[in-house]
C-alpha cells in the first residue's frame, strides 16, 4: 500500500421501504429503527455498544471524536445513534441522513472483504424489514447520487507536497467538475488543514457492479499518489537547498524537543515529520509517526490528566507524549 494512503473504509447505505426518508420521518417512529438494529446485534458474538446522541454530553462525544470512522457532524443530529463494534473497525449509523449507514474499515489491498462484510451486515438487518429498492435504479437513498449500489469507498490520503505546492484545490475542483469523485479535508482547524489529510470518495454509486466502483476510486488514488511522489522526488530528494526540506527538519527538531504543543501546531509539524519519514530523510519510521496520531488522540490525552489539571494541561501532555515517542521513551 502506498505511504500516501493512511486508511480506507467502505460505506453502505440502506433505507427501510415501510418508512419515509429521514427528512419526512415522524420522530415517534425513529426509536423503532434503533431497536431493530439492537435486536440483530445483541445475539452476535462480537460486542457492539450503542451511543445515542441525545444521551451523550459534549465531553463524552469529544472523547470519541478521534475515532477515524466517526463523523464529527453526528453530534448535531440528536435523533441519530451509532453502534460501535468493540474493535472499532465497524460502525453502524442510524438516522444519519439515511436510515442505515454501515461503515467498515478496509485493508486497501483487500477492499472486497470489507465490502462483503458490510453487505452481510445489511442482509442480517434486512431480516427486520425490506429495504427500499427500485428495479431500474437499485437501492434507494436519501441523496439520489448514492442510489444504485449504495456503496461508497473512501481513501484517507496524506498529501503534504500537493498541499504545500497549493495543488490540492485545483485537483479537488477538477474532480468536482467531473461529478464522479470528491477530495475534501479530513480534519480542519478553522479554514486550514494542518495535517494535509484528505478524503477521496466516489460521488455516485450507480456503477455497473461493485468491482468497477472499487477500481474507479482506486485509479484516482493511484493518480494522486503519483503526483505526490513526483513532487517529493523533485523537491525533496534531488536538492539539499529547499525551503520545503528545511521545513521537514525543523518539524522534526521542534517535535523532538517541544514542551507544549497545541493540536493545530502538532498536526502541522506531524504532517512534515511524516513526509520526511516517508521520503527516508529522517531517523524515524513512518509507523512511529502514524502511531503518534493515535497516541495524541484526545481520549488518550484526557486519560493522562488528573483532577488538578485544567484544560491547558493537555497541550503539555501532548508534547510529553510526542517527545517520548521520538526520543525512544
Amino acid at each position: 500500500m502506498p505511504d500516501t494512503i493512511m486508511g480506507c473504509w467502505v460505506d453502505l447505505r440502506r433505507n427501510w421501504a415501510e418508512f419515509p426518508f429521514e427528512s419526512t420521518m415522524l420522530a415517534a417512529d425513529k426509536p423503532q429503527l434503533i431497536e431493530r438494529v439492537t435486536q440483530v446485534l445483541e445475539p452476535r458474538e462480537e460486542t457492539w455498544t450503542l451511543f445515542a446522541m441525545r444521551d451523550l454530553t459534549r465531553e463524552q462525544f469529544s472523547a470519541m471524536e478521534d475515532m477515524p470512522l466517526l463523523e464529527r457532524s453526528l453530534w448535531d443530529n440528536k435523533d441519530a445513534a451509532v453502534f460501535i463494534r468493540a474493535d472499532g473497525d465497524a460502525i453502524i449509523y442510524v438516522h444519519h441522513e439515511d436510515h442505515l449507514l454501515i461503515r467498515v474499515r478496509a485493508n486497501c489491498d483487500g477492499m472486497r472483504q470489507s465490502v462483503q462484510e458490510a453487505k452481510d451486515m445489511a442482509r442480517l438487518i434486512a431480516q427486520t424489514g425490506t429495504f427500499a429498492k427500485d428495479d431500474r435504479i437499485g437501492w434507494l437513498t436519501a441523496r439520489p447520487q448514492y442510489a444504485g449500489t449504495g456503496l461508497q469507498v473512501t481513501y484517507l490520503m496524506h498529501l503534504p507536497m500537493l498541499s504545500m505546492m497549493q495543488q490540492t484545490k485545483g485537483l479537488a475542483a477538477r474532480l468536482q467538475r467531473e461529478h464522479r469523485f470528491s477530495l475534501t479535508p479530513q480534519t480542519a482547524q478553522g479554514e486550514k488543514n494542518p495535517a494535509c489529510l484528505f478524503r477521496l470518495q466516489n460521488l455516485f454509486t450507480a456503477y455497473d457492479g461493485t468491482e468497477k466502483l472499487m477500481t474507479a476510486v482506486g485509479a484516482v488514488a493511484e493518480e494522486l499518489t503519483a503526483k505526490e511522489d513526483n513532487l517529493r522526488r523533485k523537491i525533496l530528494t534531488h536538492t539539499n537547498r529547499s525551503t520545503y526540506l528545511d521545513q521537514v527538519f525543523r518539524a522534526y527538531g521542534i517535535l523532538k524537543y517541544a514542551r507544549r504543543l497545541t493540536e493545530a501546531e502538532f498536526l502541522g509539524f506531524w504532517s512534515k515529520l511524516r513526509l520526511g519519514a516517508s521520503a527516508g530523510l529522517l531517523p524515524v519510521s513512518t509507523d512511529v509517526v502514524n502511531q503518534l496520531l493515535k497516541q495524541t488522540a484526545k481520549e488518550q490525552l484526557l486519560a493522562q490528566m488528573d483532577d488538578t489539571m485544567d484544560e491547558h494541561a493537555i497541550h503539555f501532555i501532548r508534547a510529553d507524549v510526542v517527545r517520548a515517542a521520538l526520543n525512544g521513551g
